[in-house]
């Protein structure tokens, strides 16, 4: 019995797990990193905490619905609906 066709099944799987993994780590490098929290975003959650619903300042002199959310260690307003502090 010849051992090619099992050799030749071993390199293509071997090929295709390198070309999966580096293209997963082509992936993971280009992902944007996180912008840091606006001014704003921090200043409308002075003196509250975690959970806590205010009114964040656009840009455009607006303001929108958010909620006081922990980023890192600080506590930032984020718009858009979610669960908990």
């Amino acid at each position: 019995m010849s051992s090619q066709p099992l050799r030749h099944r071993l390199l293509c799987s071997t090929a295709v797990t390198a070309a999966l993994w580096m293209a997963t780590a082509q992936a993971y490098a280009a992902a944007p990193a996180k912008s840091a929290p606006s001014k704003q975003a921090i200043e409308a959650c002075q003196g509250k905490k975690a959970g806590d619903s205010v009114q964040l300042p656009l840009d455009n002199g607006k303001t929108v619905k958010a909620t006081c959310r922990i980023e890192g260690k600080q506590l930032v307003a984020k718009r858009g609906a979610s669960i908990g502090p």
